[in-house]
């Protein structure tokens, strides 16, 4: 088992090598795959990230869930603290870059807090088969999935899935409750149940 240094590194430095087009078909495919199950169907407000650096993409996702009329939202990077503030998106042209050059969502508006949402949908260097997430060491998503009482699915391709024990953790960081791969949607209860299914 490495550090989380060296696996951040490892398995950053494996996707940016991915080329625009892997990354465009792949993030197809794990996209249609998280909009058919039941997490999506059911959410009324979703929380999104903006792809960076060759993290799965979110667009289809976000133009499915705005036809549905469901609210969306995505992440702003606030100083005080500094924490993840999320807000209303329903265009992708609405975003700008912001903090690290991932495109947020413009100043103002109000803040929704993650109490309300219904899913939350996050990234990650890697995940492994308990449900723990490798993010980027800031802990930005830690502390915004403390908070929250929905289900909260990691997108992911299908070489970012390490097996149990595989991955150091702490007692801070969150798990996630199901990741959803280009071929998969693996789920995490006490009885591990890989559904490679439609839920």
């Amino acid at each position: 088992m490495g550090t989380k240094e060296s696996l951040r590194k490892e398995f950053l430095g494996k996707r940016c090598r991915l080329s625009f087009e892997e990354v465009f078909r792949a993030s197809s495919l794990v996209q249609k795959r998280f909009m058919e199950t039941r997490e999506f169907g059911g959410a009324r407000r979703i929380a999104l990230y903006s792809s960076f650096r060759n993290e799965v993409l979110t667009d289809d996702i976000l133009s499915r869930a705005v036809e549905g009329g469901k609210e969306v939202f995505f992440p702003r990077v606030v100083s005080s603290g500094p924490h993840l503030a999320f807000f209303r998106v329903t265009d992708r042209e609405e975003l700008s870059p912001g903090s690290y050059d991932i495109l947020e969502p413009p100043d103002g508006g109000t803040e929704a807090p993650p109490s309300g949402f219904d899913c939350v949908v996050v990234p990650g260097a890697a995940f492994d088969m308990t449900g723990a997430r490798l993010g980027y060491g800031k802990g930005y998503y830690d502390r915004v999935l403390a908070k929250v009482r929905c289900p909260v699915v990691g997108l992911s391709f299908d070489f970012q899935i390490l097996e149990e024990g595989e991955m150091p953790t702490e007692p801070h960081d969150v798990r996630v409750g199901s990741v959803v791969t280009e071929s998969r949607v693996i789920r995490f209860r006490d009885d591990i149940r890989d559904d490679r299914g439609p839920l």
